[in-house]
């Protein structure tokens, strides 16, 4: 077994909402360990995704250290480069189905805001992160989206409710949002959309 912190604590930005992300690659069979406190891969399935460069695995291997290794060796490291990620056509489509939906409900006003701002934040971040890995730029972080090129044309104040949103939902943190901070999001939808049709041109124009 080798095990591996990520995320926020490797780059250096966690904070009273952040998690700690440990990675655990086994051979397969039943892992010794929590399945909620780890993510569990075997070693032949993140091979599998080194040879796809999966987003994941990029992040990986920017971003991990290695905290246990029953045998000295560092098995991420020995990996070497993640091959170059080809499946940005299909993951920006996916995060924006998942955009549409989240911003239908907001404006059906559904109940559960939250939910549904935390699934709008969730679809940007992780077109910007997927974009940047693309770009070749990679950017992880929960602002992703505040740091790409194209940058999304919105004020660090609109983001940060989308951020909360997200930590309430996943993680029960924060502060509650409030209806104006609702109505702030949804002022600035189109502005998203918009954002997001961009990315999807950009990546199209340079497949051609």
């Amino acid at each position: 077994m080798h095990i591996y912190a990520f995320g926020s604590v490797c780059r250096g930005e966690i904070d009273h909402g952040s998690d700690i992300d440990m990675l655990a690659c086994i051979k397969g069979g039943e892992p010794p360990i929590d399945a909620k406190q780890f993510s569990i891969y075997t070693y032949d399935k993140l091979q599998e995704l080194w040879r796809v460069g999966n987003p994941f695995v990029w992040h990986l291997h920017f971003e991990s250290k290695l905290v246990f290794s029953c045998d000295g060796s560092d098995f991420l490291s020995g990996l070497g480069v993640p091959a170059k990620y080809q499946e940005i056509e299909f993951d920006l489509a996916k995060f924006r189905e998942l955009f549409d939906g989240a911003v239908a409900a907001l404006l059906a006003g559904a109940e559960n805001s939250i939910f549904n701002l935390s699934c709008v934040f969730l679809a940007v971040r992780n077109a910007a992160m997927c974009y940047s890995i693309y770009c070749g730029k990679a950017e992880f972080s929960r602002y992703s989206a505040l740091n790409v090129e194209p940058v999304l044309p919105v004020s660090r104040n609109v983001y940060e409710i989308l951020v909360r949103a997200r930590l309430l939902s996943s993680r029960g943190y924060g502060s509650l949002i409030s209806k104006q901070e609702v109505a702030a999001v949804v002022e600035v939808i189109d502005v998203i959309r918009l954002w997001m049709d961009r990315l999807e041109e950009n990546t199209n124009e340079t497949r051609i």
